[in-house]
């Protein structure tokens, strides 16, 4: 220990409703978690060696990979295992011991001293996994052991490449807003074409320039009319300011089934929460209805 920051890939993951489970529950739970993260690296060829630190957080845990790790792998084959994991146990337990998980992905400098981690990005990663939208959206998604939120920094390094096993088309973009922190986030639930419950997406503002001047109704920029003609008539208040045409639009994923990362999943009792055939908390209509009710409460 130098004491020397580090770059790691940072994991961080954190349970449902932990904090509403008697004690042994509570026990029990963080026993299943660590075996079916365990389980997810191996089945993603992430040995040992490339796990610098597991660390615990009491109601989930962090872990550091060495760069060697891939990032593409981390998205999709761990998560592919970690989710398979949590159905295995779903299909086991009932409403009172689900396990469902928000997951943060997040890389950066991080430092060890003599009492643990430390660095801004392993802050950042642990603001991440907290965000009001993941509990909401995870709360929502009924279908879904787990809701995935990454930083800008992985989208753009990742996710943003839409490679054939990673559809960036599955991601939602949002304020990420915590303390210290004013930046993006983008979010990602398994077996869902975009997150669930958090509503339409936000229209983006149209950009105008300051010195460009609106043209006419009916008339272009550069003063002809829609049919090609000089504009003839212009008022004072029409040539103050022009409005620069909106970007492309977004694109829409393909109708039907599953278009996110997690594409080709099998789902057991639909329209459930992950841990039985009981509701845990607000069905997912009733946390679409009322935001408020989507918090864990841990």
């Amino acid at each position: 220990m130098d004491g020397k920051p580090r770059y790691y890939l940072i994991v961080v993951i954190d349970i449902e409703r932990f904090g509403r489970r008697t004690d042994p529950v509570q026990r029990w739970l963080r026993e299943q978690l660590y075996a079916i993260v365990d389980k997810a690296l191996e089945q993603a060829e992430i040995g040992t060696d490339d796990v610098a630190v597991t660390s615990d957080r009491g109601d989930g845990c962090f872990l550091l990979l060495r760069p060697s790790v891939s990032k593409l792998d981390l998205t999709t084959r761990f998560l592919n295992s970690l989710q398979t994991g949590l159905r295995g146990h779903a299909q086991r337990g009932n409403e009172d011991t689900a396990l469902r998980v928000r997951v943060a992905l997040h890389a950066g400098e991080v430092s060890e001293d003599r009492r643990g981690w430390v660095g801004e990005a392993l802050n950042t990663a642990c603001r991440l996994v907290d965000l009001d939208a993941l509990r909401t959206t995870l709360a929502a998604a009924s279908r879904s052991g787990l809701a995935l939120a990454v930083s800008a920094d992985w989208h753009a390094a990742v996710v943003r490449h839409d490679y054939p096993e990673l559809p960036a088309s599955g991601f939602r973009e949002l304020p990420f807003v915590a303390k210290e922190i004013t930046s993006h986030a983008w979010l990602c639930v398994p077996g869902y074409d975009e997150p669930p419950g958090l509503g339409a997406p936000a229209p983006s503002a149209e950009p105008r320039t300051p010195s460009a001047r609106r043209p006419a109704t009916g008339t272009s920029a550069t003063g002809t009319s829609a049919t090609g003609t000089p504009a003839t008539h212009a008022s004072a208040a029409d040539s103050a300011s022009v409005a620069v045409p909106p970007g492309p639009a977004a694109p829409v994923p393909p109708a039907g089934g599953n278009h996110g990362p997690f594409a080709g999943a099998v789902f057991h009792n639909p329209g459930r929460v992950y841990g039985g055939n009981h509701y845990e908390g607000v069905t997912p209509d009733e946390a679409h209805a009322d935001p408020a009710r989507n918090g864990d409460g841990a």
